[in-house]
């Protein structure tokens, strides 16, 4: 007995780990051709691109920008100086009043000589697909140009195809970071999760009202 349930546990596992790999998998090679650096990216693939996407990452207790969030944010920057786009998008966690990363990456671009007129704060960017729907259903944008890590883009770029936007993906940084491994190894479940969201129309919990860009 106990023989037969070693082997149906065994069975179990190694079907979801099968599960899990093939939908990475999808996640993965779907989104990789929308791919791109900033330094190979053409800006006539984006011509007609509504809004810049920044997706969140954490700000530190001094309020400014930990050091993978301020590359995305300098890369958004760099690409609405070139007239990818009229509208930048700051999407993150900004639930607290004592920490919102939206407000935040916006101080910091306006900063670098953003207009704030073209900075639009997404508070309810708490998981990256309620960041795409969010900007796809509530902003009404219909093609982007996410800013965020490699190890990111997939999932992200997915999210907002799923979601109906063209999106390229350009990637804010090739550093290596300290954490490289937990980010990597957390993407995993984290695609699952996106691809399930997007194969169900799922909604945000907070999904908002409508804003025009």
């Amino acid at each position: 007995m106990l023989k037969g349930l070693f082997k149906f546990v065994l069975a179990i596992a190694v079907a979801a780990i099968v599960a899990v790999g093939g939908i990475n998998a999808c996640v993965v090679l779907s989104a990789n051709p929308a791919i791109t650096t900033l330094d190979k990216y053409e800006q006539s693939r984006v011509a007609s691109c509504d809004a810049i996407v920044v997706l969140g990452a954490s700000v530190l207790p001094d309020g400014s920008l930990s050091p993978i969030l301020q590359k995305r944010v300098d890369a958004a920057i760099d690409l609405y100086f070139r007239g990818v786009a009229p509208i930048v998008v700051m999407s993150g966690d900004g639930r607290e009043s004592n920490y919102d990363e939206p407000n935040a990456m916006k101080a910091y671009a306006i900063a670098q000589g953003v207009p704030e007129s073209a900075i639009y704060c997404d508070g309810g960017g708490y998981h990256t697909y309620d960041t795409m729907w969010r900007v796809a259903n509530v902003y009404g944008a219909q093609s982007v140009a996410i800013v965020t890590q490699k190890y990111h883009q997939y999932r992200a770029v997915f999210d907002a195809q799923g979601v109906g936007m063209s999106a390229v993906g350009v990637v804010s940084d090739t550093g290596i970071y300290d954490d490289q491994a937990y980010y990597d190894i957390r993407e995993w479940p984290a695609r699952v999760q996106d691809a399930i969201s997007v194969w169900t129309g799922a909604e945000p919990d907070n999904p908002g009202e409508a804003i025009t860009l």
